[in-house]
């Protein structure tokens, strides 16, 4: 997932636990359900619902937040009802067999604009409406949740100017009297249910899938509308992509809906995406094949959160990562670089494992579960052999579609394609915190060969690329698999003799960076301790207050200061005008690359940090042609940056990025006018 945040069983677990432990559901036969009749009053700004559900013996009970207010409830004789602190509880009394239950409740909806007409930049976690439409989160617990996953029927009347979205596929919709109702259907089990509602434009596109027709729709504001063939084009091909990597395609539509809260939020058949950052590359072509693979990992087979969640990380070496090495493998090698700057980055005191991660919720942790996640589904790929990975993936997917699983899961699975002891493999990598550092102890000569002998701190499991160079510049890449803490590698010598060795030098394996690899990231100054804060100009504009609130939570410093004052501290960032930011830059840095000028004279935000003598200098600028509510979404993709110096986006959604040349102090163009 990076902006984008799947909307996975996490939020609601450890609510869940204080009533119940969480089981797992096999099939949706075996699984409960519930029928939900929502009626959305726009004026009123507050949903009522008519929700029907059965418990049994195999589902005895469920919770409904008791924020809403319960006009109505219907439970015979068989179930009673009981209020907690911050829900209701509704359980089969011991000894019946099944139980009806009618309840009828209404939910006040506040209003998702603050009182000054900005926007909430809450990322839509609560839920908000208007007389533009509204937003229900599954995590509010807003229907009956049950202790396991449930199948589902929901239909919602609005008024006809609007449209509603639900998970499952729309099975009607009718225009009645000025009204419209819409019903959708999950009969697949799932453990969350998000309604939305918007004025939107609604197109269509069908194709066959593997087992039927798919039905792919875009529910797009106005200004995005022109977006709505692209979109459909890449979801078609990504899905279809995917059949034939995966498996096939779980439900029987996608629906891409343009949010108007600064969010990304990916639910089983469909993901809602701000308004504001549709047009943007990395939201086609990353962001989007994520959410689409999450309908396999994450929603068709969840994850046992208690043993870690393995899906962010499969999901984003499957979709990120895997879509990056089919364009290039130059791009796949700055990905994997990403990830271990990321990493190098993380504070020791805030790291954590595999199996300990749960769900994205600090810069650590989303360093470790989607990059040392994927990076260690790459490591697995690399001892496996990518047909016997993909033979995997496939017979995961076949095997466990619709129940849960973990890490062990996985292990067993993949077992069956290896002769290599695969349970080696993952407890060095899953319960385990940190990374190896990987040295090379000595290198004595021999007759004809030159013996390795490397060292690591730990008996991590993995193969290891070794590059080695000759006094002529002819390098050669050996391969060897390392599980020990001391490993002798001999290299046969030429006649020209071996003049440099480099360890990992493609960054294969997930490790501690050497210092020489290290170049300064965004995430350098997020994670700090106390860095110092500059406004560089006298203006200061409202997306300059955003970003010093986004970074510092503090009030800017309203005095500029001289060009030539980088910083007394280690980190410092320096906030300004898009033109005061370029000129403050160039001068401190002397950079003058023809091709660099011209991506900052293009750009309505810009982002750039460089190492000095003193310590760690990010700058940063903006222009009044971005608003707010875009700039929080560009701050919130920018952190993921991690291994360009310099990221540059204009309003138009053009992008380039860069990077310091080592040794110099001029600009170095990585990525030119990525192409929609």
């Amino acid at each position: 997932m990076g902006l984008i945040k799947h909307k996975l069983a996490y939020f609601f677990f450890l609510f869940l636990s204080a009533f119940f432990n969480i089981h797992q559901t096999a099939n949706a036969a075996d699984s409960p359900h519930v029928d939900l009749y929502v009626t959305y009053e726009e004026k009123a700004g507050k949903v009522v619902v008519h929700a029907t559900t059965f418990l049994t013996t195999s589902a005895p009970k469920f919770v409904l937040s008791n924020v809403v207010t319960l006009t109505n409830v219907e439970i015979g004789n068989n179930a009673v009802i009981y209020e907690a602190s911050d829900s209701y509880l509704i359980a089969l009394k011991e000894g019946q067999n099944s139980a009806p239950i009618v309840l009828t409740y209404s939910i006040s909806l506040p209003a998702s604009k603050k009182t000054d007409g900005s926007t909430d930049h809450n990322g839509g976690a609560d839920w908000s409406g208007d007389q533009t439409g509204a937003f229900i989160p599954g995590n509010r617990i807003w229907y009956p949740l049950f202790q396991e996953p449930s199948t589902a029927k929901i239909t919602i009347k609005t008024r006809s100017h609007l449209h509603a979205v639900a998970p499952g596929h729309e099975t009607g919709s009718e225009d009645t009297n000025g009204y419209r109702v819409s019903t959708f259907e999950m009969p697949q089990p799932i453990l969350g249910i998000d309604l939305m509602i918007g004025q939107w434009l609604v197109s269509e596109k069908q194709f066959q899938g593997i087992t039927g027709r798919i039905i792919l729709r875009t529910y797009f504001d106005e200004n995005n509308n022109p977006l709505s063939e692209e979109y459909l084009a890449l979801s078609e091909r990504y899905i279809k992509y995917y059949e034939e990597l995966i498996g096939p395609y779980p439900y029987t539509s996608f629906a891409v809906v343009s949010s108007p809260f600064p969010t990304g939020l990916g639910m089983p058949s469909l993901t809602y995406i701000s308004e504001k950052i549709l047009k943007y590359p990395f939201i086609k072509n990353r962001s989007l094949p994520h959410e689409i693979v999450h309908n396999w990992l994450g929603n068709g087979i969840r994850a046992s959160y208690e043993s870690g969640n393995w899906s962010e990380g499969l999901t984003t070496y499957l979709a990120d990562y895997w879509q990056t090495e089919l364009k290039s493998q130059s791009a796949a090698k700055d990905m994997r670089y990403g990830w271990l700057r990321n990493y190098a980055s993380v504070a020791r005191e805030d790291e954590q494992s595999l199996s300990s991660f749960s769900s994205r919720h600090h810069t650590a942790s989303s360093a470790i579960g989607y990059g040392k996640g994927a990076m260690f589904f790459h490591m697995l790929r690399t001892v496996l052999g990518k047909p016997a990975f993909i033979s995997c993936i496939k017979d995961f997917w076949g095997s466990f579609q619709f129940k849960s699983a973990s890490y062990s899961t996985i292990r067993d699975t993949c077992q069956k394609y290896t002769n290599a002891d695969l349970n080696l493999f993952f407890e060095a990598w899953v319960p385990t915190l940190g990374a190896p550092t990987i040295s090379v102890v000595k290198t004595p000569r021999m007759s004809d060969n030159r013996q390795l002998l490397l060292t690591q701190d730990g008996s991590w499991v993995y193969n290891l690329e070794i590059e080695y160079a000759s006094l002529k510049n002819e390098s050669e890449i050996i391969t060897i698999p390392l599980e020990n803490k001391l490993t002798e590698v001999n290299i046969l010598e030429n006649s020209k003799g071996v003049a440099q060795v480099q360890i990992d030098p493609n960054f294969n394996v997930w490790r501690n960076l050497y210092s020489e690899e290290i170049v300064p990231t965004i995430r350098d100054f997020i994670v700090a301790k106390e860095p110092i804060y500059k406004q560089l100009g006298s203006n200061v504009i409202n997306g300059q207050k955003l970003i010093s609130e986004y970074f510092l939570e503090n009030e800017i410093q309203k005095k500029p200061h001289k060009a030539s004052d980088l910083s007394e501290r280690l980190e410092s960032i320096h906030l300004g005008d898009i033109s005061e930011v370029r000129d403050h830059l160039l001068l401190s840095t002397q950079a003058n690359d023809q091709r660099f000028l011209t991506a900052m004279s293009n750009a309505d935000f810009l982002i750039a940090s460089l190492s000095h003598m003193r310590g760690k200098t990010l700058f940063i600028g903006v222009s009044p042609k971005i608003d707010e509510e875009m700039l929080f979404m560009l701050l919130s993709r920018a952190r993921h940056y991690g291994k360009y110096s310099w990221l540059t986006i204009s309003s138009s959604g053009q992008t380039f990025s860069g990077k310091w040349s080592r040794g110099k102090k001029l600009f170095e163009l990585s990525a030119s006018g990525l192409k929609n």
